[in-house]
């Protein structure tokens, strides 16, 4: 628990430190690295095991800086799709799995990028504190009242827990963006609500996937936290939600 504890606490610092440096293509490098390492972790997910997906996905992550962030990225992510399914198509794979790292968590990635581009390092904390609001209320509320199972794609949620987590992910996640965000007050409430609600299924999803494929975690990257994909599961599916609410 300990060493859980201070993977967390150095996890949290380094994302206030990159959150208050704000330097582009640092940011832009640490997303490239995050590609990287999301992709090499789903392919057992997805049992595509081709480490060279992880430079294709890669390769056309790079292409996303040059674009106009939200107007842009679903150019690039349908380009990354076609070109992949060209390929599959042309050497007569056996194996479509090979598409599906590039729709997730490749194409979600793709799209926090596109938005912080479009709208700043604050959208993207937002994001990321709203869907940790969510995540921390629900495991609380959950170890203190649950007594409900929420689903058989990961045993441990509860209903209660799952509830206490959107309210606390929806509160906590408008009162930041009342804040720190330049957007009306109904649209901040709107917003926080669906990203959490999306978060807690892309916590949901990730369990699904690591149970289909018999893992516990995606890997040991980050000790007893799991790997990458661990960490960002919920951003995956939240950042939809906030990326529908915002386009």
């Amino acid at each position: 628990m300990l060493k859980r504890i201070i993977i967390g606490v150095c996890l949290f610092a380094a994302l206030i430190l990159v959150a208050w440096l704000d330097i582009f293509w640092l940011n832009f490098a640490i997303f490239a690295a995050i590609v990287a390492l999301a992709v090499h972790e789903s392919l057992k997910l997805w049992g595509a095991d081709f480490e060279p997906l992880v430079l294709i996905a890669v390769a056309f992550f790079t292409l996303t800086p040059f674009g106009e962030g939200i107007n842009d990225v679903f150019k690039v992510i349908l380009l990354n799709l076609a070109t992949v399914a060209a390929a599959l198509a042309y050497t007569k794979s056996e194996n479509l799995n090979y598409l599906l790292p590039f729709i997730y968590p490749a194409a979600p990635i793709f799209m926090m990028f596109a938005l912080y581009q479009e709208f700043g390092m604050s959208c993207l904390v937002w994001l990321i504190f709203t869907v940790v609001a969510c995540d921390s209320g629900a495991y609380f509320v959950g170890k203190m009242i649950g007594k409900h199972p929420f689903s058989a794609s990961s045993p441990n949620k509860t209903f209660e827990g799952v509830v206490g987590g959107l309210v606390l992910g929806a509160v906590l996640g408008t009162c930041f963006g009342w804040i720190f965000v330049d957007m009306s007050s109904g649209m901040v409430a709107l917003t926080a609500i669906l990203v959490a609600i999306f978060g807690v299924f892309g916590d949901l999803f990730e369990s699904y996937l690591k149970r289909r494929a018999g893992v516990k975690d995606t890997s040991h990257l980050l000790g007893e936290h799991g790997g990458v994909l661990d960490r960002i599961d919920g951003y995956l599916f939240g950042v939809i939600a906030m990326f529908l609410a915002l386009a």
